[in-house]
């Protein structure tokens, strides 16, 4: 087994890469983790992360915490966030998914899925009845209104919302709320008591490329935790976690949920209540600015919170206590953090923004300005956009305008010299 260095890449952003502290690996779900872990090339962080996504999918929507009149409960959304070559997203969630087969097989089988491209198809899978019992076009609807969503191509669905017309992001924030889901259609279909769970993967470029300010604005990603992925070791001969080592994970993951599903709603002990008044303070205070990483994590609160209860109910308890309260806190501290290392680079210019990303992800060879104008903006700006957007990038330490002889006329290319 050989392990990778900790920062398999330099973030062009300049932030370190984030630490997941021991505390988010409390009780059952971080002995999964850690029993999987020497086995796999996944990033221990993408597990835990899955692991909290997919099982609160699982468990459904009855238990929860009730704040300001808002139901909190088993609804976690993560996205993995890895390159294309050593992300390792889909091999994270390929372990988990592994263990959950041996949980709840039917749910796996039947509850389990991928796809998302528009609002009325998320809500034809957790629809309710519709129409007249007694007529041949009357629709039974779907009695099982939890479903896991895992999304290989993240990307493609926030491309899918952009299209004009498109319902489906603002679909998907009311979804992570809860609320009923419908279609504004002559025939609309209805959703009501929802409970979706989501696992999307995304590169960082196409993250920052794709993901625009009113997306963020909007609070499309602000539902989602952003957890950094990488390569945790190199393992040629692949791993050896045996079927009855997954079995038994399983069953004791399967345990914690059929009490969970018991549970309705929740309270935190006298000591985690106190802790919670004190974290709020915390997480409540704006320390991130007005930019892209603070639209990022403005949902911290319940995030936490969500991840709090999460913690209690694969701990097998009816409410919130002290070490719940601390994974949460070191779960949220990882997602904050590669929220910084993604976005953290901000220059509050999107479309500078954009060109930096675009020529960081060039490496050493650069970028021409015919790369800029056709690639990076698809010839959607004017020459002189084009001309003031490159004069602002050279004012940036680390970035450099380097002209080389051809034989011709000279090949000027635009790079990034500085690497942290």
């Amino acid at each position: 087994m050989n392990d990778v260095a900790t920062e398999a890449h330099p973030s062009a952003t300049g932030r370190p890469w984030p630490v997941l502290a021991d505390a988010a690996m409390h009780g059952l779900p971080g002995r999964i983790v850690n029993t999987i872990l020497p086995h796999t090339e996944a990033d221990p962080a993408a597990l835990l992360f899955t692991l909290y996504s997919a099982a609160g999918a699982l468990i459904g929507k009855e238990p929860h915490i009730l704040t300001g009149g808002v139901h909190h409960g088993a609804r976690v959304w993560s996205l993995i966030i890895g390159r294309t070559a050593g992300g390792m997203k889909g091999t994270s969630a390929a372990e988990i998914l592994r263990v959950l087969r041996t949980t709840d097989e039917e749910f796996c089988h039947d509850r389990i899925m991928g796809g998302l491209s528009s609002a009325e198809g998320l809500i034809i899978q957790v629809r309710d009845p519709s129409g007249d019992p007694e007529s041949d076009s009357y629709d039974e609807g779907v009695a099982d209104k939890r479903l896991l969503i895992v999304e290989s191509e993240f990307a493609a669905v926030l491309a899918q919302g952009k299209r004009e017309g498109n319902t489906l992001l603002p679909l998907i924030r009311q979804a992570w709320d809860g609320s009923t889901l419908r279609t504004m259609t002559v025939k609309p279909k209805v959703a009501t008591e929802p409970h979706i769970g989501i696992v999307g993967h995304i590169t960082p470029t196409e993250l920052r490329m794709k993901l625009n300010e009113a997306e963020r604005a909007g609070g499309t990603m602000n539902r989602f935790l952003p957890v950094l992925s990488k390569r945790s070791k190199l393992l040629p001969d692949g791993g050896d976690l045996t079927d009855a080592d997954v079995k038994g994970l399983g069953a004791e993951l399967a345990a914690v949920i059929i009490k969970a599903r018991t549970i309705g709603q929740m309270r935190r002990s006298l000591e985690a209540a106190e802790r919670w008044r004190q974290l709020y303070e915390r997480l409540a205070a704006d320390h991130a600015g007005d930019g892209p990483v603070a639209q990022v994590v403005a949902r911290a609160a319940p995030q936490v919170l969500r991840l709090s209860v999460m913690a209690a109910l694969l701990d097998g308890c009816d409410y919130v206590d002290l070490p719940h309260l601390d994974v949460a806190e070191a779960m949220w501290d990882y997602a904050e953090d590669s929220a910084w290392y993604v976005f953290g680079g901000g220059s509050g210019n999107p479309d500078l923004d954009r060109l930096k990303t675009f020529v960081d992800e060039a490496g050493a060879d650069g970028v021409t300005r015919t790369d800029i104008t056709a690639k990076c903006f698809g010839r959607n700006k004017k020459s002189a956009e084009v001309d003031g957007l490159i004069t602002e990038l050279m004012k940036i330490d680390g970035y450099t305008e380097s002209t080389y002889p051809t034989g011709g006329r000279p090949r000027t290319v635009y790079l990034r010299t500085i690497t942290k």
